[in-house]
């Protein structure tokens, strides 16, 4: 009886310290947990943000999605007379979230730092942002809401059957830019990296390039999440770029983002990609190419211990990858400021 007491107790033991192991591998959450930004507040937190500085920070809607006719807020913070100005996408696939809350954090933080730290001022005298929380507020939709967790694509019927069809419909917004299109294979309407039946074709990249065509934006930066885990804690550049100035100075800017983000999960720091990256219709070939923009994709969200993608982590994860990548961007800019 003894033996059998000592026995479950070590048991027990066992399960214990399993359990304590598991619990600090952290993996992905869905629903998404209380601390993301959900398709349903965004608009209260731009107008917070907007409203506690209105002669600063202007709440703007620069277009409305394909099918759903939602809006596409963006806030454009800074003086009007800066003579630079800066573009961050926090989202152009629906399931890749973490860019939203970096992007409406990295808002917050322009607003709050204005107004009592000086190297700030000098930063929004010289440079105006426009940040764009999600391109894609119909996949946006669909994740936060609960739906479905990997909705990529928005929700144009492209299979003409007159409903949504949630798991295929859609077409990936970041190929359909006017940029390589063709050179995209893939035309399965099925697929979720489908281009579209032609570029331009959706009306959120309609809206963005009617905006980057009025603003002449200097910098901008794209925020993505590898849902498969290839592309992660990686910063990806154009696409063809024969090492000309404008590349080298986009990839200047790169790295320096790149050294001042740790990984999420293991040592170091994230890394700029070398080599070959993807010649279709996203917005880094195309704000580069044909814009002149020194453009550039940031993949948030890491491999953890159990070699799993983790891009929809708990809140205490959520919290630590925004704090970094605020810290990066602040970086980024702040070294931009010309202090003459």
């Amino acid at each position: 009886m003894k033996m059998k007491s000592i026995l479950y107790a070590l048991v027990a033991c066992l399960i214990l310290i399993s359990l304590a192991s598991c619990a600090t591998v952290t993996g992905n959450v869905y629903p998404l947990s209380s601390g993301y930004i959900k398709h349903d507040n965004l608009y209260k937190e731009l107008f917070a943000i907007s409203s506690s500085s209105p002669a600063l920070a202007q709440l703007r809607i620069i277009g409305f999605s394909s099918t759903e006719t939602l809006p596409i807020y963006a806030l454009e913070i800074g003086h009007k007379d800066a003579p630079k100005t800066a573009l961050i996408i926090g989202q152009h696939h629906g399931d890749e979230v973490l860019g939203v809350n970096v992007s409406v954090a990295f808002a917050r933080q322009l607003v709050r730092e204005y107004a009592v730290n000086t190297d700030y001022k000098q930063l929004l005298r010289q440079y105006r942002f426009w940040i764009v929380p999600s391109l894609n507020p119909e996949g946006f939709r669909v994740v936060s809401s609960g739906i479905f967790e990997f909705k990529r694509k928005n929700n144009t019927d492209t299979d003409g059957n007159k409903r949504l069809d949630v798991r295929t419909d859609g077409i990936d917004l970041n190929r359909n830019y006017p940029v390589f299109w063709d050179l995209d294979p893939d035309t399965n309407i099925h697929s979720p990296y489908y281009k579209g039946k032609a570029p331009v074709s959706e009306k959120e990249i309609q809206a963005i390039i009617a905006l980057a065509q009025t603003q002449n934006f200097e910098i901008a930066i794209f925020m993505h999440s590898s849902a498969s885990g290839a592309y992660s804690e990686k910063l990806y550049l154009p696409a063809n770029a024969n090492d000309s100035e404008l590349f080298v100075q986009t990839k200047q800017l790169a790295q320096t983002y790149a050294h001042a983000v740790k990984k999420d999960y293991s040592s170091g720091t994230y890394e700029v990609h070398e080599g070959k990256t993807s010649a279709v219709g996203n917005a880094r070939n195309f704000f580069f190419h044909r814009l002149g923009t020194k453009a550039f994709l940031v993949e948030i969200g890491g491999i953890n211990s159990r070699g799993q993608s983790v891009i929809h982590p708990n809140d205490k994860m959520l919290n630590k990858i925004v704090a970094k990548h605020l810290r990066a961007l602040e970086k980024l800019f702040l070294q931009q400021v010309d202090t003459r």
